[in-house]
């Protein structure tokens, strides 16, 4: 069964609706460094993932300072945390083996620009996007996930990536690999059939306003899954 994160969490009503929908995982932007409309502070992070009931996983999405990820990782103590911005390989084998120790697994992302195509890192790899997703393997990462980014939005575009790379990726990075970027109930079945990854991840496309969740969004999204 393909396992499904829905991100972006603000409100303890999201959190109920999701949970009853039969979701694995939310996710819960907390203090990333760029401006976007599902960030929280530690302090509201921590009162909605309380409301996370067990069996569902709490993943933490943080990016960029070292520091800052280890303390909100340390405060929050989320099942996983994920990398949403530009850690370099180095960095990231640091994060895994601290966090780890923690009891925390790890996601990373592969953000590829909507307009160019192009995977976005400050630390480019010569190669295909397959050799960035090995060497994010080889630093220790549990989990990639392959995501669209745009000029306004480092997530939660509304716009697919290619799902020819997308499944390259799948196929030869050794680790398991989540799909996200433009995912609908009207497209996921088609996506997992097209890539067949570990899991999908949504945000805009389960939204009515920005940072509310849609219920019925939310349910016909995870039924197409489980389709």
């Amino acid at each position: 069964m393909t396992w499904a994160k829905i991100c972006g969490i603000c409100h303890p009503e999201d959190v109920a609706t999701c949970v009853g929908a039969g979701v694995d995982a939310l996710g819960f932007v907390v203090e990333y460094p760029a401006d976007v409309p599902w960030n929280l502070t530690v302090a509201r992070a921590r009162e909605l993932m309380a409301l996370v009931p067990p069996g569902v996983e709490r993943v933490a999405v943080v990016g960029d300072d070292h520091g800052r990820v280890l303390s909100i990782a340390g405060e929050l103590r989320p099942d996983l945390v994920q990398l949403h911005a530009d850690e370099d390989p180095r960095t990231t084998a640091r994060l895994v083996g601290e966090l780890h120790g923690l009891g925390i697994r790890v996601v990373k992302a592969l953000r590829f620009d909507v307009d160019s195509g192009r995977l976005l890192t400050a630390h480019p790899v010569p190669g295909t996007p397959l050799a960035t997703a090995r060497w994010y393997a080889e630093a220790g990462v549990d989990i990639l996930l392959v995501d669209s980014v745009s000029r306004d939005r480092p997530a939660g575009t509304g716009r697919t990536v290619d799902l020819r790379v997308a499944r390259a990726v799948r196929e030869g990075a050794g680790v398991p690999v989540v799909l996200a970027g433009g995912l609908r109930a009207d497209n996921v079945e088609a996506a997992i059939e097209a890539v067949q990854p570990y899991g999908v991840d949504v945000i805009s496309g389960v939204e009515g306003p920005v940072g509310h969740k849609d219920p019925d969004r939310v349910r016909a999204f995870l039924a197409a899954v489980r389709g």
